[in-house]
């Protein structure tokens, strides 16, 4: 069972085992099981018992705005990650978004000219209403992507390989280490 009456505790850093053991040990600070299951149960669960109807009945009222199955994933993979937070969500789509959300207006977005429909209509979307350019480009060329990179404003280089639906395969290596030499 998830502690349910203090916010999650998500670790700076991982305890320094090899990673195979980081990825099957749940970190028992971060993790308040009463029953000392063997792993996290699933809380398959909308809504949660609260103690008063001023909302101040703990950490988890309704499963959209949290769940503790979801915060033990969040915790772990902070964990071995070795990350201070991380996120969940329940589709590629949803965590396209939220990256998105870190474009400001006036900042450029370069991305494959062969995207999942999905994707490129959420880049139209970002364009349009946000005030961000985005740059398609044949990313099996990494000189098409550094072509557009500028280092002031590009903010993202959104890579899809293989893409969909031409299943074309980009250079994920070399375009990476010229996006970080900016």
């Amino acid at each position: 069972m998830i502690d349910t009456t203090a916010p999650a505790t998500f670790p700076k850093k991982a305890a320094g085992y090899h990673l195979a053991t980081e990825l099957v040990h749940i970190d028992s600070d971060a993790v308040k099981d009463n029953y000392n299951a063997s792993s996290v149960p699933i809380y398959q669960t909308a809504t949660f018992k609260q103690g008063s109807a001023d909302g101040s009945g703990g950490e988890y009222d309704y499963s959209r705005s949290g769940n503790p199955t979801r915060t033990a994933v969040e915790v772990h993979m902070a964990k071995i990650m070795k990350a201070e937070r991380a996120f969940v969500v329940s589709t590629g789509m949803t965590a396209l978004d939220v990256i998105l959300r870190l474009v400001k207006t006036g900042q450029e977005i370069i991305a494959g000219d062969d995207i999942y429909g999905g994707t490129n209509r959420l880049l139209t979307y970002v364009s349009q209403y946000n005030g961000v350019k985005i740059h398609n480009v044949d990313t099996t060329d990494p000189k098409r992507v550094e072509e557009k990179l500028d280092p002031i404003k590009t903010r993202l280089v959104l890579l899809e390989s293989p893409t969909n639906p031409l299943i074309k395969i980009a250079d994920i290596r070399t375009i990476a280490a010229r996006v970080h030499e900016l």
